[in-house]
């Protein structure tokens, strides 16, 4: 929970919208209005942090604590559609 806190205040941004951009990074699509509010209210009154959110607030925590500029809704041509299970690994060749 204090991740989730920590990335937003840092970000400027509220929790709420922390979990939306969240959900947009994981699964590459907005999420539905009302299944984020469900998700968010179990978060706020039980604790309960589903993992895509945990994720993504470590990853800002990283990125800001290695002087890394974050910007929000700028995610790679992979997240533009949404994903089903697991996400795909992404690997690189540097050439000379």
């Amino acid at each position: 929970m204090h991740t989730i806190s920590k990335a937003a205040h840092l970000l400027n941004i509220s929790e709420f919208k922390l979990f939306s951009e969240a959900y947009l990074a994981w699964f590459g699509d907005r999420a539905d209005d009302e299944d984020l509010t469900l998700v968010f209210s179990q978060f706020i009154m039980f604790g309960e942090l589903p993992e895509w959110a945990d994720q993504f607030a470590r990853s800002v925590l990283d990125d800001l604590e290695a002087n890394r500029q974050v910007n929000l809704n700028s995610f790679c041509i992979l997240n533009l559609s949404p994903r089903v299970g697991k996400r795909p690994e992404i690997s690189f060749s540097i050439l000379r």
